[in-house]
């Protein structure tokens, strides 16, 4: 996982030489679990930040690697303190396919390295050791160009790996609504 960073940080610093445009990125996910157990689960409504480049292939094909923080999780039916988050630092790269100058499918590998997890509202009660450190999946959607400076994309993240310590397996799963800003 941090051999995956490292190449991600070079590989951003040498093409940034070559003036690929870089930004920022925000927005919401609506998340929860998918797999054993989970149909007592509802979504969690959270946002993701962070940033990303533009790289070109082609005319029609770009490659978008991300750098985020990301909040994933799920509400437990019933009871106090039902929300758990899971924080990510999470690499997504998209590859990008457009159809016309603003419209483009997205679909890319992610890989997720768990920050905490918490359950509750006020005093957190940290849950960490109920989930594993790594998550892998990946993202299917679409962007649309607003201008040459702003645009939007809608995700849906599917959890490729078990993320729970329990008996039985659960994957991460969310909707991801975001704005993109470049900056560069």
């Amino acid at each position: 996982m941090r051999l995956l960073f490292v190449v991600f940080f070079f590989v951003c610093c040498n093409l940034n030489a070559q003036q690929n445009p870089i930004g920022i990125k925000i927005g919401g996910n609506f998340a929860s679990l998918s797999g054993d157990g989970s149909s007592d689960l509802s979504s969690l409504v959270n946002f993701h930040a962070g940033f990303f480049m533009e790289i070109n292939l082609t005319k029609d094909v770009k490659v978008q690697p991300e750098l985020l923080f990301t909040v994933y999780g799920f509400e437990l039916s019933g009871g106090e303190n039902k929300s758990v988050r899971l924080n990510y630092v999470a690499l997504p790269v998209m590859a990008k396919y457009f159809l016309s100058e603003a419209f483009s499918f997205d679909a890319g590998p992610q890989v997720g390295l768990l920050v905490t997890a918490k359950k509750g509202t006020g005093s957190l009660a940290d849950v960490k050791t109920d989930f594993f450190d790594r998550d892998f999946g990946i993202n299917l959607g679409a962007s649309y160009a607003i201008s040459n400076k702003v645009s939007t994309s809608l995700h849906y993240y599917i959890g490729l790996t078990d993320v729970t310590r329990v008996e039985t397996k659960n994957q991460n799963r969310a909707f991801q609504l975001s704005l993109q800003f470049k900056i560069k």
